[in-house]
């Protein structure tokens, strides 16, 4: 601009000569008044350029020192700007290995920080964290951390209190609230991760009702923009206040003092404890006719760590403990183990994919027993059950050979085969399979002739169900001898476990 006008008088000084004698007038007419002009609308297009250049690179720079603090924030670098190696030494002073925290630890909250004795934590303050794990989704965020007590805080740009003007619609005046160096994610993230977060409200009235006569005057947003009437406490489905909650409103019949809406001074004041929802986004307030009013919001406040179920059900379960890493992993399913790929890409809003079941025992149940003799019912009593005198294999003692009886150690799917040769001699009969004395199925000898009898199951078993095999008639006998031949047999074995059942 200053060129532009230094040539604009340069061009009227020079015009001004036209009356002079001098030789040189007439070169300096309109024409080059002309080109003098286009000349300096280019330069100064040119020194405009320049500028937008210049304040772009200053943009940079301040970008590139932001990130550099960040960096710093989670690197760890002594006072002459050397990476820590965090070494061990024996009793000679020698390195005999480096700590696992060597160079990068980026705390997902305040008490992840406070909690690795890392000293560079030691002070409260203002500290960077990544919530939603570093590496992965959105990028670290700014908190204030105070490390005695482990609280991550959230701060905003409406924790002062601020007027409400005077207005008569329903919400005809809002607040978008500003969080400083976060995103809606990452705020997410630290709510999920954590056993409690809370915000505190108070608003100032005159007259100026949250609800009044079935209508909605004031609301607030929460982190995903939904609409909320509640004013404090975790129920969302109920409009409160803290007044409310302890029964000390103005008025009994109210939830909230402001929505007696009379032209008097109240107040109400809440603690949102419903974390799933927070932080508050937006505050909303309407008919406020008489003299207006105000509000405080307080920070996003963050403790203690969300409690992890004992087997992970789910990717979200693994991301809560802190698996950020994409891959394959073994999950609780409904009653088995399964396994499952985990991408964590994009931080908590992660994608899960079912590989499938997984054979997992805690330890083996199988048995085989025999009997080297003929075997018949023990007494004549229907249900007695078949004795064998041999036992080849019994993994997790539960077959005893002495009473006959299969007594399930745990849950699960088994199956179970039994093969024999009856004794003509002896008659028909059958041999009976029962699950806790009932009859669940049977094979029948025919009396006429020799012949093998086989019965092949697979049942579900619950822990201490039991199992045995008995003759009907009682009479019946099943032909075994050791020089002769061995034809008893009966086998089972744990298919499988139902990990997560009793």
């Amino acid at each position: 601009m200053l060129v532009r006008i230094f040539v604009s008088c340069l061009v009227l000084v020079i015009s001004s000569a036209q009356d002079t004698p001098y030789d040189f007038q007439p070169h300096y007419d309109e024409s080059f008044q002309s080109t003098v002009m286009a000349r300096l609308d280019q330069l100064e297009a040119k020194v405009l350029d320049q500028e937008l250049q210049l304040n772009s690179a200053n943009d940079q720079i301040i970008s590139l020192k932001e990130q550099v603090q960040r960096l710093e924030s989670v690197l760890l670098v002594d006072s002459t700007n050397n990476f820590k190696s965090r070494i061990a030494e024996d009793k000679t002073s020698k390195v005999i290995g480096v700590s696992p925290y060597s160079a990068i630890f980026s705390p997902r909250t305040c008490l992840e920080a406070r909690d690795s004795g890392l000293p560079e934590f030691k002070e409260s303050g203002m500290y960077w964290i990544d919530p939603d794990g570093i590496g992965i989704g959105d990028g670290a965020i700014y908190v204030h951390c105070d490390m005695k007590t482990g609280t991550t805080s959230l701060g905003h740009d409406s924790e002062e209190t601020i007027d409400i003007p005077k207005c008569t619609d329903p919400g005809c005046y809002s607040r978008s609230i500003l969080y400083q160096n976060t995103t809606a994610k990452q705020a997410k993230a630290l709510a999920e991760i954590s056993a409690e977060c809370h915000q505190t409200i108070q608003v100032n009235c005159l007259g100026g009702p949250f609800t009044v006569e079935g209508i909605d005057y004031a609301w607030w947003n929460d982190v995903d923009g939904e609409i909320q009437t509640f004013w404090s406490g975790s129920d969302a489905t109920v409009h409160t206040c803290q007044c409310g909650i302890d029964d000390y409103c103005v008025r009994p019949d109210l939830e909230c003092n402001c929505d007696a809406n009379v032209a008097v001074p109240l107040s109400d004041n809440g603690r949102i404890t419903l974390k799933n929802v927070l932080p508050v986004t937006k505050l909303n307030f309407g008919r406020t006719i008489h003299n207006g009013g105000s509000h405080t919001l307080g920070k996003l406040i963050c403790s203690g760590k969300s409690i992890s179920p004992v087997y992970p059900k789910s990717c979200t379960d693994l991301w809560r403990i802190g698996h950020t890493l994409n891959g394959l992993y073994l999950i609780q399913g409904d009653k088995h183990v399964e396994l499952v790929h985990c991408d964590f890409t994009l931080g908590q809003n992660l994608a899960q994919k079912r590989i499938g079941y997984v054979d997992v025992k805690s330890e083996p149940v199988q048995f085989y027993v025999q009997s080297s003799t003929s075997v018949s019912a023990s007494e004549p009593t229907v249900g007695s059950p078949i004795l064998f005198d041999t036992e080849t294999l019994n993994e997790g003692d539960a077959m005893n050979i002495l009473t006959g009886i299969f007594t399930a150690p745990k849950s699960g799917t088994y199956l179970f085969d039994f093969s024999g040769v009856n004794d003509p001699e002896s008659g028909a009969f059958s041999v009976i399979f029962y699950l806790n004395d009932n009859k669940k199925g049977s094979t029948l000898a025919d009396g006429s002739f020799q012949s093998t009898l086989t019965l092949p199951s697979i049942w579900h078993l619950s822990k201490d169900d039991q199992v045995k095999l008995s003759i009907s008639p009682t009479t019946g006998v099943l032909y075994s001898d050791v020089k002769d031949g061995i034809y008893t047999h009966f086998t089972g074995i744990l298919l499988e476990e139902d990990i997560f059942t009793a």
